[in-house]
């Protein structure tokens, strides 16, 4: 299959690094209608960092040159009882949470502002489906950004209302 945006499946050795990825989602976040400050590009860069490693987290990352320009990475879903966004995750969905059993969270994808318009994030999103085994789930802003009309094109379906964001509004949940 063609790959004309470059994107690379990598290793927890060449996986992009946590400030790699705090920097892109910084960059991606700022302009509107996200507007998301700083913090919240720190917050998933510790979560990145929590989660590159693990042996069957999958990282898909493309470049121009060295500058990480698109990104987007996932993981089995386990709930855990002692995590308090996952309890909340759990009492939002209600009885909706059985549609996230055996499947794979995917808690970021971010393409730089440079990169817009380009199909990056398309590619990518599409690639992160087909190396997942079976069903993907994510949490996004209810905004109207181009992240939610990617997400609707390419067939993931609403199946509630996730944990606050950090911006403290309810995130909606998709799954595909």
């Amino acid at each position: 299959m063609a790959n004309p945006h470059g994107i690379s499946r990598r290793t927890p050795e060449t996986a992009p690094t946590p400030a790699e990825v705090e920097s892109l989602y910084a960059a991606a976040s700022a302009p509107p209608p996200l507007n998301e400050p700083s913090s919240t590009a720190a917050l998933f860069a510790r979560l990145y960092a929590v989660n590159v490693n693990r042996p069957d987290t999958i990282v898909l990352a493309a470049h121009e040159g060295t500058e990480l320009i698109g990104f987007v990475y996932g993981y089995p879903w386990a709930w855990s009882e002692d995590d308090p966004w996952g309890q909340q995750l759990r009492q939002r969905l209600g009885e909706d949470q059985r549609e996230l059993a055996d499947s794979y969270a995917v808690p970021l994808l971010a393409v730089h502002p440079r990169a817009w318009g380009r199909g990056l994030g398309t590619a990518l999103l599409s690639r992160i489906v087909e190396e997942a085994p079976g069903r993907l789930w994510l949490q996004t802003t209810d905004a109207d950004t181009p992240a939610l009309r990617l997400y609707l094109r390419q067939g993931w379906r609403r199946v509630g209302v996730g944990p606050d964001a950090p911006d403290g509004r309810p995130g909606a949940v998709f799954v595909r």
